[in-house]
């Protein structure tokens, strides 16, 4: 009898070859990444771009409205109109009977939409937990931002009162910077912390350069008023260097345009209107450092240089006051500091070591002139100057006309800054009614307070691009 076969064994197939797919991406890491862009668009002034990025969002997640991005969504769009509106100063516009702040009513309503997405998230608690792991790390991370968010409305609320107060300030004679500069400070202390979240980083730059910004050029004002040559310095070129960087990170950007025939040109500028302002201010502050410490300055070149260096500024204040003089047939154009009462002793002119000791200047010596043209203050008229400051209240808005008959000379004063007077002298009877002298030192006073800058943020004026 024949043995049974043994049976092979079978032999085993070979795999069929897939076609490979890509690896699907966790839940809520597209959203994540749209996020990050959002606000790297916003903090690039780029805000029609991030809501044209969040309107596409909205088209496609509109069969699931009501879920917790697509809420987010909404909320982003109305974020980023607010946003623009805010660095168009828009919120400075002038308010008609019966009608309502609308970016403070956006942001005030974006409030509410954002605790309201934070909240659900928190009040859903359990049914989140019970998500798969990245959809729970989703949810939570939109409640995060939703609060740092609202802590980020709460601070521009803050901003948005601090400038109008600074377009009140414009219209005031008596301007206290010092007022402006614990603002702000205390915007910075409180809030510059409360959004710390990595997505939200460009956001919380642009928020901390703005500050940071205005905060060195009040205290550059500040500083000059009390003739500090080296600290008023510091102070500008930490706002040049703040605005470089903060410029360099966005979009925006400045192309000149020819005219017809290429006979004219217009500088246009994409950047905000509260940018703008910004730098137009560093660069007015700048111009008023080069008349205040021009006799430091000049000693640094030759006149012909630093003369076409000063013509470079914003406003040349050396040739306004040049021309003045020799329209006039003035004795002398000083700029008079009082520093009796400075919070520092003062030093002098210039640059001095900061271990160096000095006293503080008494007598005739306590007003010294800090610019004067044509050539030094005259000394023989100096115990006049001195007793009319310390005599009298100089206003910022009115001009001081004193004749003494003694001497046969006219003097005319007012007051540029908190311990700055412009003082002119004529060797003869000149009328206190003046329209020219007086329109002269008025106007000059305004300009290096920045009074009219400042006013600028008010309804109806042009922010930026006026010389």
């Amino acid at each position: 009898m024949s043995q049974p076969s043994t049976p092979k064994s079978p032999s085993t197939p070979k795999p069929l070859s897939t076609p490979k797919t890509p690896p699907m991406s966790p839940i809520g890491a597209k959203e994540e990444s749209q996020l990050q862009t959002y606000f790297e668009l916003l903090s690039q002034f780029a805000f029609d771009k991030a809501k044209d990025m969040m309107d596409k969002e909205k088209e496609i997640h509109k069969a699931s409205f009501g879920s917790s991005w697509a809420l987010m969504v909404h909320s982003l769009i109305q974020f980023s109109v607010a946003e623009k509106i805010y660095m168009s100063l828009g919120f400075l516009e002038q308010k008609w009977f019966g009608r309502k702040d609308t970016l403070r009513n956006s942001y005030f309503l974006l409030l509410g939409e954002l605790r309201r997405i934070e909240d659900s998230v928190r009040q859903q608690e359990h049914i989140v937990l019970g998500l798969p792991g990245p959809m729970v790390e989703f949810e939570l991370l939109l409640s995060h931002l939703c609060g740092q968010l609202c802590e980020y409305i709460r601070a521009r609320q803050k901003t948005m009162d601090f400038y109008e107060q600074i377009s009140t300030m414009g219209t005031n004679k008596n301007m206290n910077y010092q007022d402006l500069v614990d603002v702000i400070a205390e915007i910075i202390h409180v809030h510059s912390k409360n959004f710390h979240h990595p997505i939200l980083a460009g956001l919380k730059s642009s928020f901390t350069y703005e500050c940071d910004v205005i905060n060195h050029l009040l205290q550059s004002q500040i500083l000059m008023s009390q003739a500090e040559f080296l600290q008023t310095l510091l102070q500008l070129h930490q706002s040049h260097s703040k605005l470089t960087s903060w410029g360099s990170a966005s979009q925006a950007k400045e192309t000149t345009k020819k005219g017809m025939f290429g006979h004219s040109s217009k500088t246009v500028s994409t950047w905000p209107a509260l940018y703008q302002w910004l730098l137009r201010y560093k660069s007015l502050l700048v111009a008023k450092f080069s008349l205040y410490f021009y006799d430091v300055l000049s000693k640094q070149t030759t006149p012909v240089e630093m003369k076409a260096l000063s013509a470079k500024n914003l406003e040349d204040y050396f040739t306004k006051v040049v021309a003045f003089q020799k329209k006039t047939d003035a004795l002398n154009v000083s700029l008079v500091l009082d520093a009796q009462d400075i919070e520092q002793v003062y030093k002098g002119p210039g640059y001095h070591h900061p271990d160096k000791q000095f006293d503080r200047p008494t007598g005739l010596d306590s007003y010294p002139a800090i610019f004067s043209y044509p050539g030094d203050h005259p000394g023989n008229h100096w115990p006049n100057v001195v007793m009319m400051i310390s005599d009298r209240v100089i206003e910022t808005d009115k001009v001081t006309c004193i004749y003494d008959k003694g001497v046969q000379s006219t003097y005319f004063i007012i007051n540029a800054d908190p311990k700055i007077y412009i003082v002119v002298i004529y060797d003869s009877k000149k009328s206190e009614k003046d329209s020219y002298v007086n329109n002269f030192l008025i106007d000059l006073s305004s300009m290096l307070r920045c009074a009219k800058h400042f006013a600028t943020l008010k309804p109806g004026s042009r922010v930026g691009s006026r010389k």
